[in-house]
């Protein structure tokens, strides 16, 4: 099937109509890359070696796939031109399913595209290679994550790794760092009551990556490093407080590990604050790397305390919540 030929279903049409129609500033386009210049950008994207066959022979080409190939290209202008504003994140959707590993593989081309781009940005800035390349290896991570909810080759996080891309969100050894403004609104409540940051003030959101124990040793050298690396980028931008918002600052959570686990002792940093959304789904695709809506409880496995722990809360009826907690940087 050739989309560029009009003989596609409507619903690729429609969904390559919605990527060919975004406005943005004009930023080079993407050159297609050598098969050894492909192999660099897969390495340092971390990709697992069952990916990098599809990722090379599905790689579109700007003659043979002009469709595709165009909507590769604007989403490439929609990827920096927005960069300066750190809530513009595209709401690319997925690609319909008839256009088979294409489509899986659509959002990840573009990223392997971006590379050289970004690459340069982020060098502008000051960026550490080894930084640079612990925060680009979450795109590997991330087709690792499909594989195993999907059971086949594929990349869905494309909104996620905009924010590497884009130089908005770093890993500084085990935890995740993105630059943001706080809103109060979308938190629902207000962090200045106890102590923390303001409506509007900046801040660095934490994130988790699910690749490893939370220990406090590596966790302590991540928030002790942060706040110096974002002063020397960004000197006028005072970053006094971390947020975070995950399923791991659930106090829930306390009634089945034990007191001394990784997981409380990461939560006794934070002051929680805001609403606390049922986020089951969340759970279940970052502990057991199930789809949302298709969870079976009885096949999930338990070879973990925090496994099972998860489940049996989940089986007695009851949720898991997101909450939302603030700490002072070192």
């Amino acid at each position: 099937m050739n989309p560029q030929h009009g003989a596609g279903p409507a619903e690729v049409q429609r969904w390559l109509a919605t990527l060919c129609d975004q406005s943005a500033e004009r930023v080079p386009d993407p050159v297609p890359p050598s098969l050894a210049q492909l192999s660099e950008r897969m390495d340092l994207l971390a990709v697992p070696d069952v990916d990098r066959g599809w990722l090379c022979a599905g790689l579109p080409d700007p003659g043979r796939d002009p469709a595709i190939w165009e909507a590769l290209v604007r989403c490439h202008q929609r990827l920096f031109a927005d960069s300066a504003d750190m809530t513009a994140i595209p709401d690319w959707p997925d690609a319909p399913t008839t256009l088979g590993s294409t489509g899986r593989y659509f959002y990840a081309h573009l990223f392997v595209l971006a590379l050289p781009l970004a690459l340069e940005r982020q060098r502008q800035l000051g960026i550490p290679d080894d930084v640079i390349a612990a925060t680009f290896a979450d795109l590997g991570a991330k087709l690792t994550f499909y594989r195993l909810a999907h059971r086949t080759g594929g990349f869905d996080r494309q909104r996620w790794i905009v924010r590497h891309f884009r130089g908005n969100l770093h890993r500084l050894g085990r935890l995740q760092f993105e630059r943001a403004v706080l809103d109060l609104d979308a938190h629902g409540g207000d962090a200045a009551a106890s102590g923390g940051p303001a409506h509007g003030n900046p801040v660095l959101q934490v994130h988790i990556p699910e690749d490893g124990p939370l220990s406090p040793s590596a966790c302590d050298a991540s928030l002790t490093a942060v706040r110096q690396f974002y002063a020397q980028l960004f000197p006028g931008v005072p970053h006094r407080h971390a947020t975070c918002s995950s399923w791991l600052l659930d106090p829930q959570l306390a009634h089945h590990l034990p007191a001394g686990s990784n997981i409380l002792t990461f939560q006794r940093r934070f002051t929680r604050f805001g609403a606390r959304p049922v986020c089951d789904d969340d759970v279940m695709e970052f502990v057991f790397h199930v789809k949302p809506g298709n969870a079976d409880l009885s096949r999930l496995p338990q070879e973990t305390a925090l496994q099972r722990s998860l489940l049996r809360h989940l089986r007695a009826g009851e949720h898991w919540h997101m909450a939302h907690g603030w700490t002072d940087l070192p």
